[in-house]
């Protein structure tokens, strides 16, 4: 019954905030979460939203990959304005806790 409830969870719709387009279809949504793994496995991933502007402000180069499901939007709202001027691309997945997941090196299905 314990993946009964497992699976319920993983149907649940997510609150995705309205601004998070490019929104990452399953396929491209995987690939970029293994992408974030390999990242964290070679130490050369930035976390957080302050890591990341700094980041981006610095001149480093790279994906900045967002949750599209953060509360506060505010938190994020200026994020693709800075990888637009800076040249980064950028993409939105679905969930914050499937980015967490990746960072700590835990599958998901």
């Amino acid at each position: 019954m314990g993946s009964d409830t497992e699976t319920e969870k993983k149907r649940t719709p997510v609150a995705l905030a309205p601004i998070a387009k490019p929104l990452a279809g399953k396929k491209l949504s995987k690939r970029t979460l293994k992408l974030v793994r390999r990242a964290s496995e070679a130490k050369c991933l930035k976390r957080g939203v302050k890591e990341v502007v700094k980041s981006i402000r610095r001149g480093s180069k790279g994906l900045c990959v967002i949750a599209g499901n953060i509360s506060p939007i505010d938190v994020i709202t200026h994020l693709p304005i800075l990888c637009e001027e800076a040249n980064v691309p950028y993409i939105y997945v679905t969930s914050k806790e499937l980015i967490s997941l990746e960072q700590r090196g835990l599958h998901w299905a």
